[in-house]
């Protein structure tokens, strides 16, 4: 058994799954997307530093922010569900797989916190008075402290009680928590070294709680699938991706939707019916509804908050785009006597709905913002003109060429 060359082979093919479908997701036009929203934030950003008094609590957000980001994450395994199978009786040789399966997620986490660091840097420069090489030696601790919550993360993947598993999120949280708060805040550094202490007391006590147990397979192979699938989601938004597993949530209370619809319309009640259910497709419309929303409550400038609807709802239904292809691969549809302009019109009408919704909760969202009625009322108009636009010019052009 050579754990190092089982290492090679998977890593290459990690990449080149990520490389393949990378290309789809990140093509010229969704680059400009991205180039805008990046600028758009950025300007907004700085303008909102120029709002902030002293008073602001910058240590307290930047715990939270921060917090979230060190406890995040996994180690990536690169495992497979026949690997609970064919690599259960080498578990003891495989040291060195997971040593290289550790070091390859710490690499990654680092563009993450280098990504965060940055994003936090002009908050924490004006706000706390600070050099940027003060800020520099906190990054420096914020690499330290993600290093031991992978430790324990890894030693957490060994336990089989969900409870623990929670509970442990729940304690890495408030201790990184703390600690990127005493370290802003500039505290004495008796508290730093009280919450570093703990660290390493709970890391000793999950290494002597998992000592001799075997590998949770089960969990870990759970893990490395839900990551995978993450990937396939987003790149099967733009191509067709063969190993994407669909999930099925009942969403009981959500039937009175389809029972305004009736089954007469076979097409509209199908992708309803889709859209509520199957894939990722509600939870990702209601995760941009609510970021949309939130940015757009809390973003202090007027035409900022016009220009965050818009392309909120531009985001919403790119990505439902791929609605249309669900259903592709069932050949029994085509027994259905509908004819293929119906199936668009339906898919179409759907779309627009999905989007005027989302154009109503925006414009609510403006109006307990702003209380300026004449935008609000403006912002609502641009809005449902917008995703009619979107759904019956642009939408019905691009599900043309997906066929």
């Amino acid at each position: 058994m050579n754990s190092k060359a089982l290492w090679k082979e998977r890593f290459k093919y990690f990449l080149k799954e990520v490389r393949t479908y990378s290309k789809y997701v990140f093509n010229d036009h969704l680059k400009f997307i991205f180039v805008f929203i990046i600028g758009a934030g950025a300007y907004y950003y700085q303008q909102w530093l120029q709002t902030l008094t002293p008073s602001f609590p910058t240590a307290l957000v930047m715990a939270v922010l921060l917090g979230l980001v060190l406890t995040a994450g996994s180690i990536q395994t690169l495992l497979k569900e026949a690997d609970l199978v064919y690599l259960l009786p080498v578990e003891e040789k495989l040291k060195p797989y997971f040593t290289k399966a550790f070091l390859f997620t710490f690499m990654i986490q680092l563009y993450v916190i280098a990504i965060a660091a940055a994003a936090l840097a002009p908050l924490y420069l004006q706000q706390m008075k600070q050099t940027g090489e003060a800020y520099i030696w906190i990054v420096a601790a914020l690499i330290f402290v993600k290093a031991w919550n992978l430790f324990v993360a890894w030693e957490k993947s060994f336990l089989t009680d969900p409870s623990m598993q929670r509970a442990d999120w729940f304690i890495r949280f408030i201790c990184n928590g703390l600690f990127v708060y005493f370290l802003v805040e500039r505290t004495p550094v008796i508290y730093i070294g009280v919450i570093l202490f703990v660290m390493v007391v709970y890391l000793a006590f999950m290494y002597q709680t998992v000592k001799g147990k075997p590998l949770n397979w089960e969990y870990l192979i759970a893990e490395e699938d839900k990551k995978m699938m993450r990937l396939y989601r987003i790149a099967n938004m733009f191509v067709d991706v063969p190993a994407l597993k669909e999930r099925v949530s009942r969403r009981k209370w959500l039937d009175f939707v389809l029972s305004m619809i009736g089954e007469n319309r076979t097409y509209l009640y199908l992708y309803t019916r889709t859209f509520l259910r199957s894939g990722n497709y509600f939870g990702l419309y209601m995760r941009l509804l609510t970021i949309g929303g939130v940015i757009l409550y809390f973003i202090p400038f007027l035409y900022g908050r016009f220009i965050v609807s818009i392309v909120f709802l531009y985001l919403i239904g790119y990505q439902l785009l791929s609605l249309w292809k669900h259903h592709r691969l069932k050949l029994w549809l085509d027994l259905y006597p509908v004819n293929a302009e119906e199936k668009k019109k339906d898919f179409l009408k759907l779309l627009n709905a999905i989007l005027c919704i989302g154009s109503v909760v925006f414009t609510i969202i403006f109006a307990v913002a702003t209380k300026d009625m004449i935008m609000t009322c403006i912002v609502f108009a641009v809005s449902i003109a917008f995703s009619i636009g979107f759904v019956y010019q642009y939408g019905a052009k691009r599900i043309e060429r997906l066929n």
